[in-house]
């Protein structure tokens, strides 16, 4: 638990500016590593919502966060070969159960890296929906760019992105039988969604996955924020 304890206090707080009453999103909650480092943080006014596809985990962390009344978990049951094959959902057309402007931060950590193009656009959309105006997210991701790309073309990238995707360029893969175990995304697409939903990289910092030398971890991730409605009349 003590990665999900650094990460609050180097990106969550410090960067994404999270304060102690606010309401965060935390997609792909997983062992609830961040989730019991804002035990300690969160006020009871704040609220986390944990959202995953392991219907296990989020029954096991539900039992155990019963002294949390400002903490819930969620089983999104969305299908992921890597991480769900038996779900029911595809990713690409779930809709996140929160209403529109419910969340100051979302947080996916560990999320796009496996999730294929067209889903990452969809829970792209999701994650503009649900977060207030002015609001933040923090995401994780292997970034494909022609830095990165060198560091792979000399074989020096952690997980071995030997497969371009649909040859496209759009992201590139470890495993052709499992898409999803790992996936890498050109930074440019990704810039372009969140443009297109309404949201502005604030901050990109690049981690040492593919050979970098990074102080911050192994994934590369980008703080962005949903911009202000215009005032301008229409």
């Amino acid at each position: 638990m003590a990665f999900g304890e650094a990460f609050c206090q180097q990106i969550l707080r410090p960067r994404a500016n999270l304060l102690p009453s606010e309401a965060i999103l935390d997609v792909g909650c997983g062992n609830g590593a961040v989730a019991r480092a804002l035990t300690r943080y969160l006020s009871p006014a704040g609220r986390y919502e944990g959202l995953d596809v392991h219907a296990a985990a989020v029954a096991w962390l539900t039992e155990q966060y019963k002294a949390y009344p400002n903490f819930r978990f969620i089983d999104a049951g969305v299908y992921n070969k890597a991480y769900n094959a038996g779900g029911r959902l595809i990713a690409s057309e779930y809709r996140f159960p929160f209403a529109d402007s419910s969340f100051d931060l979302v947080l996916l950590k560990s999320v796009f890296t496996h999730m294929l193009p067209a889903d990452v656009h969809a829970y792209m959309r999701e994650i503009s929906r649900v977060l207030k105006p002015g609001g933040r997210s923090v995401i994780t991701y292997f970034f494909l760019n022609d830095e990165s790309r060198r560091y792979i073309e000399r074989g020096l990238d952690a997980h071995k992105l030997t497969f371009e995707y649909n040859g496209d360029g759009s992201c590139r893969i470890a495993n052709k039988d499992v898409p999803e175990a790992v996936v890498a995304h050109e930074e440019g697409r990704i810039r372009g969604y969140y443009s297109e939903v309404g949201c502005s990289v604030q901050e990109l910092v690049f981690g040492n996955w593919s050979g970098r030398t990074s102080l911050l971890g192994h994934q590369d991730f980008v703080v962005a924020i949903k911009e202000q409605p215009s005032s301008r009349p229409l």
